[in-house]
């Protein structure tokens, strides 16, 4: 699979089906290289490694297909969620916002799908990993109406006006459109159940 290119300074490499590996972002600023999930493909590893310079890795979160490959790849900083953290036993934890001097903004994600999820963004890009997915209850599509509230806000407050969400196609969206789609889930909500089945 070819790298793809999102604007000037920002590529990446697509999901993929077989193994299931997660998107992989390459964003160039600042003289360094930050890297957003890891994928778990021979491929995605290769990309990762032929990469000169320094490099700074961010996990979305603890999923194997957007983080298989982190014993593969060489790397100088590591940044995720709590949860993501304390599994690899390695990293700086993301428990706020942080803003970086060349212009990466990192962020907590709330997330049914997958605890202690986080957020990048750079620019006129906000970068997702898989936390506006829902979750499985009882073995039912649902979302934890708590944690989607919290999100959308989260997602409201970004001055990114591109979504990038991993294994969508297309892979970004326009923020309006992945807001109203959430907008939509909530309004299911009903005050006498935590969740919100979509089944």
């Amino acid at each position: 699979m070819e790298i793809q290119k999102i604007n000037g300074q920002t590529t990446f490499l697509p999901a993929a089906e077989t193994p299931l590996s997660a998107n992989v972002v390459f964003i160039q600023c600042g003289g360094e290289t930050w890297i957003f999930d890891v994928g778990c493909s021979d491929e995605a590893a290769e990309k990762i490694n032929s990469v000169e310079g320094k490099k700074n890795i961010v996990l979305s979160h603890f999923h194997p297909d957007h983080t298989g490959n982190i014993e593969r790849v060489s790397y100088d900083e590591l940044y995720a969620g709590a949860f993501t953290c304390k599994r690899f036993k390695t990293g700086t934890t993301v428990n706020e916002h942080m803003f970086f001097e060349s212009g990466i903004h990192l962020f907590p994600l709330p997330s049914g799908h997958a605890k202690g999820s986080i957020g990048l963004e750079y620019k006129n890009c906000a970068f997702l990993g898989d936390a506006v997915y829902s979750m499985k209850k009882n073995g039912r599509i649902a979302y934890n109406a708590e944690l989607l509230k919290k999100e959308i806000a989260v997602l409201k407050s970004l001055d990114a006006e591109r979504f990038f969400i991993s294994h969508s196609e297309p892979f970004g969206k326009t923020k309006a459109e992945v807001i109203e789609e959430l907008e939509r889930i909530y309004m299911l909500f009903d005050k006498h159940d935590p969740y919100i089945f979509l089944d």
